[in-house]
């Protein structure tokens, strides 16, 4: 029994991870439009502008007087989407049912920003010519639009994911529920890698898969308890 239970928690995790593997080779598989990602990346620049919230460039050069602390950004950047591999891991021992709504939440928000990254590609402002550096490349010498597609910064999944992750934390531990999320955002502001409206936009998504989720599982809840005379 406990060897079939292994090997079913196995098989969960392996369809989260070869649902990333196959977003990956979507957006791997994208031509970038960079006319159109360009001037997106221009409108979401005048938008934040206008908002009052364009904190990249600030951020960045503050950051960049201590590059030791830029090139462990970078690494962990890289490095980061496994917190949610372990993540998933820890849900299915704890919770099947709750592993069950954050699989389906997060393939769902996956779906959704790969939608947007096709019809609205936009170029992360590391090469919108927003005054921010290229810090992986500039430090550690990797072009990550090299094994990547590199005009998919709105939503910004790797908000939304570290988002589903806090969320998904928060009972167990708030301090990590919100030190994670904090820690990814931060990391991809600083890294050139995403605008503040592509950080917001990713974790709307990913609120939004959840409440989603959450809802249809309650409905099945529901309708799978009733009986014709209830």
């Amino acid at each position: 029994m406990a060897r079939a239970l292994r090997h079913d928690g196995l098989r969960q995790v392996a369809v989260v991870l070869a649902a990333v593997a196959a977003y990956e080779l979507l957006r791997m598989g994208i031509t970038p439009d960079w006319p159109v990602a360009l001037a997106h990346a221009r409108d979401v620049a005048s938008l934040e502008r206008a908002a009052h919230v364009a904190w990249e460039a600030p951020l960045q050069h503050a950051f960049l007087r201590v590059p030791d602390v830029v090139w462990a950004l970078n690494v962990f950047y890289l490095v980061h989407f496994a917190a949610t591999g372990l993540f998933f891991v820890w849900l299915y021992r704890g919770s099947r049912r709750a592993f069950g709504v954050y699989r389906d939440a997060f393939l769902l928000a996956t779906a959704a920003a790969l939608a947007v990254h096709v019809a609205f590609p936009t170029a992360p402002p590391r090469l919108a010519g927003v005054g921010l550096v290229d810090t992986l490349r500039a430090l550690s010498g990797i072009r990550f639009g090299s094994v990547s597609d590199p005009v998919a910064a709105l939503p910004s999944l790797h908000a939304g994911w570290a988002v589903g992750v806090g969320i998904g934390l928060w009972r167990r531990s708030r301090v990590v529920a919100i030190a994670y999320p904090a820690a990814v955002v931060l990391t991809i502001l600083v890294t050139g890698n995403h605008f503040v409206v592509d950080a917001v936009a990713g974790a709307a998504t990913m609120v939004f898969a959840l409440a989603v989720v959450q809802f249809a599982s309650r409905r099945g809840v529901e309708q799978s308890g009733s009986s014709p005379g209830s």
